[in-house]
């Protein structure tokens, strides 16, 4: 980050390149923002954050916010990356102008392709989009002429490069393919069309929450206003079925948020969120066709706590990162279908999110203000270990509008 220049430079690089955009495209869009959960009150809706990590084969990426969190304005997301086999972390993708307010959404495909949303702030009713094949090296830009929604799995890509994204309309949530490019949209389902699909009717869908690919199908996630109604619904040829997991009957009274989609090795992979009056559970499923699910056993989220984080763990698995008040933090990941939860070491103090080696290393990312550090569990039985300390040169004030 030291030989990188101050945030106002980047700031200003990404809004005259916004503004070449617009000429170019002649984007007129109107600023909406983002839609809460309809959930009764008794079942709270589970909250998600963007914090997160994910996988490429050139090595992994993550996100974080830093700065002032207690104020939005001074609130800056961070894009940090770790080549493959190595153990350190570095923010120096100077030519992506990453650090902003709105937030960073992150989506990857087989290979070394990673696609970054840049969330909008303030008047911005756009998303641009940033894409690397080479770790960074060299990057590409594309850009949505809608306000990107703020879900870690907002956006999906596959191995062809073709994508999907999650945007705010003036009638909802809708879904949006791209066609020939990441400039290049058009829509694919919106939330009202899916509840009229006979589909949807058995749904419900309030929010549309994630979205992913399978064997080069779309697959859009939603939260179900009926009960144990898993809304995971995939496209056949314009044709939408419903294809989620069923649910075991101790769940099936639960409202169910689908609240990620993450690309594995050989399928995807899902987390519901089954809310009930005495608590909420998490469950991840896989499917290698989007037709077929595998289920993983419940996680139980006692009362008081809440997610901060989730994402792919080593292989095809994934963690959540749960916090609570008054407590430590708690880690859990699992790996295959049946499995038990793993419950790992407490992470430090102000992790944001974890990131998984190959090797199932797992690293933390602790956020003090401008101060990422990383600590390192070499294994489920190890302590944690302080590995690098990052310090991050934020320009306070520069997001005043």
């Amino acid at each position: 980050m030291s030989a990188r220049l101050l945030l106002a430079g980047r700031l200003r690089r990404l809004r005259f390149a916004i503004g070449v955009a617009i000429g170019a495209l002649g984007l007129s869009a109107c600023a909406r923002g983002v839609p809460t959960s309809d959930a009764p009150s008794s079942i709270p809706p589970v909250p998600v954050t963007l914090a997160t990590s994910i996988q490429t084969s050139g090595g992994t990426w993550a996100t974080v916010p830093m700065g002032h969190l207690n104020d939005p304005l001074n609130t800056f997301w961070q894009l940090f990356f770790r080549p493959a086999g190595a153990t350190t972390w570095s923010d120096k993708v100077e030519p992506t102008a990453t650090a902003t307010n709105g937030g960073l959404v992150l989506a990857s495909s087989a290979g070394d392709l990673l696609v970054v949303g840049i969330r909008p702030s303030y008047d911005l009713v756009f998303t641009p989009i940033i894409t690397t094949a080479d770790s960074g090296q060299s990057w590409s830009t594309g850009l949505l002429d809608h306000m990107l929604a703020a879900n870690p799995n907002a956006l999906a890509v596959e191995s062809g490069g073709h994508a999907l994204a999650i945007a705010h309309g003036r009638g909802g949530d809708e879904v949006l393919s791209s066609t020939g490019g990441l400039s290049s949209w058009q829509r694919l389902i919106t939330q009202e069309a899916l509840r009229s699909e006979v589909a949807g009717q058995s749904c419900g869908p309030s929010t549309i929450t994630a979205v992913g690919y399978a064997d080069e199908n779309a697959v859009v996630g939603a939260s179900c206003t009926r009960p144990g109604v898993v809304g995971m619904f995939l496209d056949r040829a314009g044709s939408w079925d419903l294809v989620g997991p069923r649910l075991p009957s101790s769940l099936a009274q639960g409202r169910v948020s689908v609240l990620g989609l993450d690309p594995v090795p050989g399928g995807l992979a899902a987390l519901l969120a089954i809310s009930r009056p005495e608590g909420t559970s998490l469950v991840a499923s896989w499917t290698s066709d989007g037709s077929t699910w595998q289920d993983s056993r419940p996680l139980d989220v006692p009362s008081g706590q809440h997610l901060i984080s989730y994402g792919p763990a080593a292989g095809s698995g994934l963690f959540v990162l749960l916090a609570g008040s008054g407590g430590a933090d708690r880690l859990e990941a699992i790996n295959a279908p049946g499995a038990a939860w793993l419950q790992l070491p407490p992470p430090p103090a102000n992790t944001a999110t974890v990131a998984y080696s190959a090797a199932g290393v797992v690293d933390a990312l602790a956020v003090n203000d401008t101060v990422l550090t990383v600590w390192t569990l070499a294994s489920p039985s190890d302590a944690w270990t302080r590995s690098q300390v990052i310090h991050v040169p934020i320009q306070f004030g520069s997001s005043k509008p």
